[in-house]
C-alpha cells in the first residue's frame, strides 16, 4: 500500500544532475529520463561520450566529463552546480578468487570511488544523492520475500562485499545538507542491454550453446526491468527532502515476479523466435566447475570466469525480496509485468541477433 507523504516532494524538473557511469546501460537510460524532465545532465565516465552515446553528447543539455570517480579533481569538476547525484558507476565481478591487482581495482572503484564521490558531493553543496546498489548486498542468505531489515552480506566475493560497503558509506553520509538513499535492483534487463545479460545470451546462442541451469530448477531470483528501475531512482530523488523516511534508507526495487534464472533465459530466447532448452547441471558439479575457473583466473589473470561460485549460489538458492517498503515510501510499482518486459527485451534482442549475421 502506498502512503501519501506528509512532506512536499521536490521535483527534478529543470535541475542540474550528475550521473556517474553514464556510459553504461543504467546510466544512459537515466540520462534520457532526466533530459525528458528538462534537466541539465552532467555525465562522469571513463569512456568518452562520442564512443558510448553519441546521440547524448550532441544534446546541448548534456555535459560529458571523462574522468575517474576515484579522483577528487574529476569528481569536483563534474559536481559543479549540481543539485542531485545519481551514482550508477561500478565494476561487476562475482568472483571469490581473482588476482590481487584485480581485487584492488574493483575495490578502488566500488568502495573508494563511492567514498570520494560522497565526500566531494557534500563539499560541492550537492543536496541529494541516489546510490544504485544491488540485491547482492545481502547475498548468501536464503531470501524468500525478505525485506530491508536483513543484515548485510558477509560473503567475501568481490561484488557483494564491495557493493555492501559502498552502500554503508552512502547511507552513513546522510545528513541535513546531503540527503542520501540506496536503490537495490535485481538482475537488470531491457531493450538495449548488451553487456551483462542480453549480450552474453545472444553470444551463447550464436555459438550453438544450450542454456545452462544450475540445481533443480526450483530456485527463484528477482529481476528488474530497466524502466522500472529508472522510475524508482527518480521517485527516490524526489523524496530526498527534510522529514522524509527515504533519507538514509535502502529499497529493494524489482519486478516483484521472481523466476528461475534458466527459465528466464529460455523464455527470452523463445520470444526471440528461437528454440532452446535448459541443460541442468547439479549444484555440486557446477561449484567444482566454478572453483576451477576462479582458480585459473586467480593464478593466470585470464580468462575471466564464465561461471563463478556466487553465480552458482544465486542460481541454486532462493533470492527474492519484498518491495513493500518501496511501494509504501516511494510510491513505486513495476511499470511492466515480467512477461511484457521479456517481450520488449526479446524484440530488441532478436534484432541484435539477426544484425550480427
Amino acid at each position: 500500500m502506498t502512503v501519501s507523504p506528509t512532506y512536499a516532494l521536490a521535483p527534478l524538473d529543470g535541475l542540474r544532475c550528475l550521473v556517474t557511469g553514464g556510459a553504461g546501460y543504467v546510466g544512459q537510460n537515466l540520462v534520457r529520463a532526466l533530459l525528458a524532465r528538462g534537466c541539465t545532465v552532467h555525465v562522469l565516465d571513463t569512456i568518452p561520450g562520442e564512443q558510448a552515446a553519441p546521440e547524448l553528447v550532441g544534446d546541448p543539455k548534456v555535459r560529458w566529463f571523462v574522468g575517474d570517480i576515484r579522483e577528487a579533481k574529476d569528481v569536483r569538476a563534474a559536481c559543479e552546480g549540481v543539485a542531485v547525484v545519481f551514482h550508477t558507476a561500478a565494476l561487476i565481478e562475482l568472483a571469490l578468487r581473482a588476482p590481487e591487482s584485480f581485487k584492488q581495482l574493483v575495490r578502488g572503484v566500488n568502495v573508494e570511488g563511492t567514498r570520494v564521490l560522497v565526500e566531494t558531493a557534500a563539499a560541492c553543496g550537492v543536496s541529494r544523492f541516489v546510490h544504485t546498489s544491488s540485491t547482492n548486498v545481502v547475498y548468501g542468505q536464503r531470501c524468500v520475500g525478505t525485506d530491508e531489515t536483513l543484515p548485510y552480506s558477509t560473503s567475501p566475493d568481490l561484488y557483494s562485499s564491495t557493493k555492501a560497503e559502498a552502500e554503508r558509506i552512502v547511507l552513513a553520509a546522510n545528513s541535513n545538507t546531503l540527503r542520501t538513499c540506496a536503490i537495490r535492483p535485481g538482475g537488470i534487463y531491457g531493450p538495449g542491454e548488451r553487456k551483462t545479460m542480453v549480450g552474453p545470451i545472444v553470444a551463447s546462442i550464436r555459438q550453438g550453446l544450450p542454456v545452462l541451469g544450475f540445481g533443480d530448477g526450483n530456485t527463484r531470483l528477482d529481476y528488474t526491468y530497466i524502466d522500472s528501475l529508472v522510475d524508482g531512482q527518480l521517485r527516490a530523488a524526489e523524496r530526498l527532502v527534510p522529514g522524509s523516511p527515504v533519507c538514509g534508507s535502502a529499497y529493494f526495487v524489482t519486478d516483484d515476479q521472481p523466476i528461475n534464472p534458466a527459465e528466464f533465459t529460455v523464455r527470452l530466447v523463445r520470444l526471440m523466435g528461437l528454440g532452446t532448452t535448459a541443460r541442468r547441471i547439479p549444484r555440486r558439479v557446477a561449484r567444482v566447475m566454478a572453483q576451477a575457473a576462479e582458480l585459473a583466473f586467480e593464478r593466470f589473470g585470464k580468462p575471466r570466469p564464465a561461471i563463478t561460485e556466487v553465480g552458482v549460489g544465486l542460481c541454486t538458492q532462493d533470492n527474492f525480496f519484498s518491495i513493500a517498503k518501496a511501494r509504501r515510501e516511494l510510491g513505486y510499482e513495476p511499470l511492466v509485468t515480467l512477461e511484457e518486459g521479456l517481450r520488449r527485451t526479446a524484440e530488441d534482442a532478436a534484432r541484435y541477433y539477426h544484425g550480427l549475421a
